[in-house]
């Protein structure tokens, strides 16, 4: 993803949030149920290390892809809530990097990233609340599959533990109507496994972007 859109991204969600904690009151209570939906998009910023008894820089990564994304949160006190991010099947195409770039896609496989977190939301007299968050992701892949110059090869992903970073904002609409914007960043590491190659390892650790609409309840 562009380094420029990333930052701004970035930039405009900590900006809202130094805006809107000047003056407390309270926007969530304790016991509050928060449900949120959107476009979501998983960057990857890593890649693989080099790929055995392919020639030296040979590397692999995992392009962008967008999906439905999911929150679930549960408010433990009027400030700090338990959040569960769940998503459809992301669907990422790998492709070849350094020395074999010229391959192109090589592969692709699906991925779900569940994420529980700690969140703490921030007390405003605005209809903005800033909230911040860390936890662990799990990593499941699936449907993995070689393309191109890999084509009947067999390809294994294991699944991957990690921790998670995450900023975001909800902005108050009428009725219980929320607007969010969050983003997470994930630690996610994976081992592949292709017919008649050793085992390497890939890093993937995306930024995970999500806009859409919530209910509280």
């Amino acid at each position: 993803m562009n380094q420029r859109l990333i930052r701004a991204l970035l930039g405009t969600l900590l900006t809202v949030g130094i805006a809107a904690i000047a003056v407390p009151a309270v926007a969530y209570q304790k016991g509050d149920i928060l449900l949120r939906a959107g476009a979501a998009g998983v960057f990857p910023t890593g890649e693989s290390d080099n790929i055995p008894t392919f020639p030296a820089g040979s590397k692999v990564e995992a392009d962008d892809a967008w999906s439905l994304g999911l929150t679930f949160a549960y408010m433990i006190t009027d400030n700090v809530g338990i959040e569960v991010l769940g998503a459809y099947p992301f669907k990422h195409d790998i492709k070849a990097t350094g020395t074999i770039s010229q391959l192109g896609t090589v592969g692709e496989a699906k991925q779900l990233p569940p994420t529980v977190s700690l969140q703490y939301y921030f007390d405003t007299d605005t209809k903005f609340t800033p909230y911040v968050g860390a936890g662990i992701n799990y990593t499941y892949f699936f449907s993995e599959d070689t393309k191109g110059a890999l084509n009947g090869l067999d390809l294994d992903l294991d699944s991957s533990w990690g921790l998670a970073g995450q900023a975001g904002v909800d902005y108050e609409l009428e009725n219980n109507w929320l607007l969010n914007a969050a983003v997470w960043y994930i630690d996610i590491d994976t081992n592949a496994k292709v017919t008649g190659v050793p085992s390497f390892d890939v890093e993937i650790d995306p930024w995970v972007f999500m806009v859409g609409v919530g209910k509280k309840f």
